[in-house]
């Protein structure tokens, strides 16, 4: 006679169908739970280690007042990030930067102790300078109605301002050039003027002022004879050709009396 075996009541269905309940429990646990796919945030250990922190640290009084970050104009402050880590590190660092700005634009209202915290390994003992200043201003941008820091405002003015100040030493430069241009035209049309005034006086030359002119009475009188000797030898000249000029003409009128004398004979 065959034997007939049963393989279905003998199999354990019931503890297969266990088996399979207790995969899907685990599956569903770590999807949703903390074992696997698990954020920074969500890890229930590093939330208890934030507020240890927070508690232990000593943060400025500035981070009291809040920032809505839908009021400012973050555009216009990412520069002034990027350059101020820039210059506290010594080399610009893109991880950095985009770090800030990553936690600064995932919250409405972000928290500036833990982006302290997070930003302490990067910046170290540059933290809360930094800090302090950025905070200083996203304040100062929320309770603007522009939305942009009033340092930012004063520094763009101050830049508007020098440029317009070096617009005009310029255009006064140039005008000063145009002149001095102009008056070498001139002078080029009268070259005597232009030779008189810029070639130096001959030494020696009562317009050389190189050495102090020294006068004398003695000097002086000797002029004044000088000038009265001139004038007896003019006298003298005169004089002398009044008298030639006299015996001339009575010469000439005894000639003309000789002669008529003659022809009456």
């Amino acid at each position: 006679p065959t034997l007939k075996l049963n393989f279905a009541a003998s199999f354990p269905w019931r503890t297969l169908l266990r088996l399979r309940e207790r995969e899907k429990d685990n599956t569903n646990k770590m999807s949703g739970g903390f074992f696997r796919g698990t954020t920074y945030g969500q890890d229930p250990r590093h939330k208890s280690k934030m507020k240890k922190l927070k508690k232990s640290m000593n943060f400025p009084p500035i981070y009291k007042k809040k920032v809505d970050m839908e009021k400012v104009r973050f555009i216009v402050i990412k520069p002034w990030i990027s350059h101020r880590v820039t210059e506290m590190l010594g080399f610009p660092d893109e991880i950095v930067i985009d770090l800030i700005f990553n936690l600064l634009e995932e919250k409405k209202q972000p928290d500036p102790r833990e982006l302290h915290i997070k930003i302490t390994g990067f910046l170290e003992r540059n933290t809360k300078e930094f800090m302090q200043e950025l905070w200083e201003m996203l304040v100062s941008a929320t309770n603007n109605p522009t939305g942009i820091p009033t340092e930012i405002l004063e520094a763009k003015k101050k830049e508007i301002l020098a440029k317009q100040a070096e617009k005009d030493r310029i255009a006064a430069e140039v005008s000063r050039k145009q002149d001095m241009l102009r008056s070498s035209r001139e002078d080029e049309h009268h070259p005597r003027k232009s030779d008189r005034r810029d070639r130096p006086p001959r030494r020696g030359s009562r317009w050389d002022r190189s050495k102090p002119r020294r006068r004398s009475r003695s000097r002086s009188r000797s002029r004044s004879r000088s000038r009265e000797r001139r004038r007896d030898g003019d006298r003298k000249r005169r004089d002398r050709s009044r008298s030639k000029s006299r015996s001339r003409s009575g010469s000439g009128e005894k000639r003309r009396e000789r002669d008529r004398r003659g022809s009456e004979s």
